[in-house]
């Protein structure tokens, strides 16, 4: 479909002939409207700052590639954050941890180190003003979409991703601890 007919094409050419069919694309296998759009809109962006479709044979070809690497990465994150919710929620609801009896010798400095790094986490979040604060835990801990996070706290979304960078920010430097 993108040949070289679109070989001279600007990225605003490219985005209104290519939005509607990415946007089927992307809403078929994610099945989310809402999610499939933030897919698109970032598949564009990464699009336009790595790429010149008028240097391209096959602009939409490569915006295709973009994505569906965004949809796998989305399923990826989710089913991690699935397996980290399901393992919390194992280890801090009665009885729920006789299953895990082979992992009760884990490494206590390990364990201590875990707990150290939870806490400092927990002080962080803590000191974030409360909407910054919200609007990380409702999309990194409930899993929702900045759509849906704007939904519900009624902040515009162009705001809900200034939040989540001013959060992100705050907890980068943990990471090195």
């Amino acid at each position: 479909m993108a040949d070289k007919s679109q070989a001279g094409r600007t990225l605003e050419d490219l985005f209104r002939l290519q939005r509607r069919p990415l946007l089927r694309f992307v809403t078929a296998r994610v099945g989310n409207e809402t999610e499939a759009e933030e897919i698109v809109q970032e598949a564009f962006i990464r699009f336009q700052s790595r790429y010149d479709p008028a240097a391209m044979a096959s602009p939409a070809a490569l915006l295709a590639r973009i994505a569906a690497n965004l949809v796998i990465d989305r399923a990826r994150e989710k089913n991690a954050r699935a397996q980290r919710e399901d393992a919390w929620g194992k280890a801090h609801t009665a009885g729920a941890g006789d299953g895990l009896a082979p992992f009760a010798t884990l490494d206590p400095a390990r364990e201590l180190d875990a707990k150290q790094q939870v806490a400092a986490a927990m002080a962080v979040l803590d000191a974030l003003p409360d909407k910054t604060r919200t609007v990380f835990l409702l999309h990194r801990f409930e899993g929702l979409s900045h759509a849906e996070v704007s939904e519900r706290t009624g902040i515009p979304k162009s705001t809900i991703e200034k939040h989540m960078i001013r959060a992100i920010r705050a907890l980068a430097h943990l990471r090195g601890t």
